[in-house]
């Protein structure tokens, strides 16, 4: 029986996530309100943004120094 869980949750995955997040979602506004709520949900979704790119973050500051030294010239 616990294959056939295993198999459940990975064959689902997707829509167990999409569930507690929108669960999540949920109880954020009933508990802060709409737009607190809201506010905090953009909030953490910059904060996933910004934290899970690094390497655009390389590739910005790649491109700013490039940028700069073509002014000194």
């Amino acid at each position: 029986m616990n294959g056939e869980n295993n198999g459940f949750i990975s064959n689902h995955s997707g829509k167990i996530v999409g569930g507690l997040l929108g669960l999540a979602m949920a109880l954020l506004f009933v508990v802060f309100g709409f737009w607190r709520g809201l506010f905090i949900i953009v909030f953490v979704l910059a904060g996933v943004f910004i934290g899970g790119h690094g390497e655009i973050r390389k590739e910005m500051l790649q491109l700013v120094h490039r940028l700069w030294r073509g002014r000194e010239r």
